[in-house]
């Protein structure tokens, strides 16, 4: 059956008993810490990841999404968190053992510092930022500051203010015809009273008193003085009235934009207090954001400072690491597999070549292993059946 090869790294004992005692109780933190940075590494990345892999699939299937981002996750800090660490350790290997011995190791160890200083950088920027922007996303957005209650007392004030205005026009030409209706019983009298004058004095004119004339003459006069009178009196009086009936409709307007203003300013500060209260929850959010980021990339420099520790402490130590390979038999789950594999294909072929009439080959030529008895034993038992019927 074939066989799994893995790595198996062995370490070498201390060759620098000094250094190894002097260190060696804080080997075993420097790694824990290590992985543990590493580990709040993996977790704002893996943040940062399903933060964009969500956004750009918002209008996907909610279960194909997730399942991506899942992947997505897994493959960026599988490729960042582990394919960073081994590379930095042979990184770091190789110049404080002094491995570079020719151009094919410098050519190499090249690219894997190309490759892992991009890793750095990626992991670096993917979880400060990632980790910032979960902060900061979480603020909800302004909402609309809701003006219905504000408006619907301002439609009812204008009201009020429009039916006391209407009251007000209708006192005014009350008073506007009770003082015309006045005005012309006071003049209409003393007019009428003046025309019955003029006749008077002109009947005893027509009756040969000359002197009643002028008397007539005096009477007209008064009345057409009593007419020009009254006609300015009307005439004030329609002034005033028009007068009062714009004041009034000025305090009505007044009172409207009044009321308006007062509207306005109220919603005004209403959403003063929302953005206020907006920009106080971004700045929280910002500073925690900007501090957790601060924590974050200090942790990702911490890790790779923790692996660069952990290969100065074996070097200091005379500590080299090995790896041997070593053969391993493969999972009971990849035999169960591949024997389910092998029975499905032979269920269907054997059908195929009965449906094809293609004859299967020999069974007896293609025995191996454990039958080849079988068809030995078969095959000497008919060799002797022929050789006792040539001696008959």
């Amino acid at each position: 059956m074939k066989k799994n090869v893995k790595l198996k790294s062995r370490e070498t004992r201390a060759t620098n008993s000094d250094f190894y005692n002097l260190f060696r109780p804080i080997a075993p933190s420097i790694e824990i810490i290590g992985r543990v940075a590493q580990v709040i590494s993996a977790l704002t990345e893996a943040i940062t990841v399903w933060f964009i892999t969500q956004s750009e699939m918002a209008g996907t299937s909610k279960f194909v999404s997730i399942l991506i981002s899942i992947l997505a996750m897994i493959l960026v800090i599988a490729i960042l968190e582990l394919g960073g660490r081994k590379f930095l350790q042979v990184l770091t290997r190789a110049i404080i053992w002094k491995r570079l011995k020719n151009a094919w190791y410098i050519a190499l160890f090249a690219i894997v510092t190309t490759v892992t200083i991009g890793m750095g950088v990626l992991s670096f920027n993917l979880s400060t930022n990632g980790i910032h922007h979960a902060f900061v996303s979480n603020v909800p957005t302004i909402p609309n500051f809701d003006h219905s209650d504000l408006k619907s007392e301002f439609r009812t004030n204008k009201v009020e203010i429009t039916s006391q205005y209407e009251k007000d026009v209708n006192r005014l030409d009350a008073n506007y015809k009770d003082r015309i209706a006045s005005i012309n019983d006071q003049y209409e009298a003393r007019i009428e009273a003046t025309e019955i004058k003029v006749k008077q004095y002109l009947r005893k004119y027509k009756s040969g008193e000359k002197w009643a004339k002028s008397q007539a003459d005096k009477y007209v006069k008064k009345g057409n003085a009593l007419e020009t009178e009254k006609t300015a009196s009307v005439v004030k009086i329609q002034e005033d009235h028009a007068d009062l009936l714009a004041k009034a409709q000025s305090r009505r307007d007044q009172a409207i934009v009044a009321e308006r203003g007062r509207m306005n300013d109220a919603i005004q500060k209403g959403e003063a207090a929302l953005i206020k209260v907006h920009g106080h929850q971004s700045k929280k959010a910002n500073f925690w954001g900007s501090l957790f980021s601060f924590f974050v990339g200090f942790s990702v420099i911490l890790a790779f400072i923790c692996i660069v520790s952990v290969e100065v402490y074996r070097r200091g130590s005379g500590i080299e690491v090995t790896y041997e390979e070593e053969e391993k038999n493969q999972s009971i789950l990849y035999m169960f597999w591949m024997g389910l594999s092998a029975r499905f294909d032979q269920f269907f072929r054997k059908r195929a070549e009965r449906f094809s009439n293609i004859s299967s080959p020999s069974t007896s030529r293609n025995m191996v292993g454990f039958n080849s008895h079988r068809t030995f034993a078969s095959n000497e038992a008919q060799a002797h059946m022929e050789y006792k019927e040539d001696d008959r």
